[in-house]
């Protein structure tokens, strides 16, 4: 959801209907009418402070939406897959120092 083309109020309204809230309740969590909540719906763009508000009345930070992480908070994920011979296998794992995932990579090696 991380797109310079996001109309903030349609993400409000979707993520409001998602957490089962309604206008009206986030409207006044906000500090504001449901009219003047509603307008600020409708615009193409928020002011920061009153997004923080309706952000703190629903729980989830709408200002996230417009902010690209830094390269190195991206998260990158690397499927190795292998196949190791039965009588390496144990020497293979004894040499990976976390003892939980030697467990789960010995019963995974070992049942596979």
């Amino acid at each position: 959801m991380k797109n310079k083309e996001i109309h903030i109020g349609k993400a409000i309204r979707t993520i409001c209907k998602q957490r089962g809230y309604a206008l009206a309740q986030v409207a006044e969590e906000a500090g504001m009418t449901k009219q003047k909540f509603d307008y600020w719906l409708k615009k193409d763009d928020i002011p920061v402070k009153k997004l923080c508000t309706i952000s703190k009345a629903v729980g989830y930070d709408f200002v996230a939406l417009f902010v690209q992480p830094k390269e190195e908070d991206q998260e990158a994920k690397l499927t190795l897959q292998i196949e190791i011979p039965k009588d390496k296998q144990d020497e293979i794992l004894k040499l990976i120092k976390d003892k939980s995932l030697y467990e789960i990579l010995k019963n995974k090696t070992v049942n596979s």
